[in-house]
């Protein structure tokens, strides 16, 4: 990772964001990545740069 955030810290971000979404699709659109939709629209990103995964959280609604 290339900023100060610890992998901890991301880990409890993303469990914190994606906690009670409901999931509603899966694709796997490269061999290093994998998406998951929840059924508020928001993503889970994870994919492979380098020899590090990296995650990411986008979109849906903060209930």
């Amino acid at each position: 990772m290339e900023n100060s955030v610890t992998l901890e810290e991301e880990a409890k971000r993303a469990t914190e964001q994606l906690a009670g979404k409901i999931v509603g699709a899966v694709w796997r659109h490269q061999p290093g990545e994998i998406v998951i939709q929840f059924t508020d629209g928001s993503r889970l990103f994870a994919d492979i740069n380098g020899t590090a995964l990296e995650l990411s959280v986008t979109g849906g609604t903060n209930d």
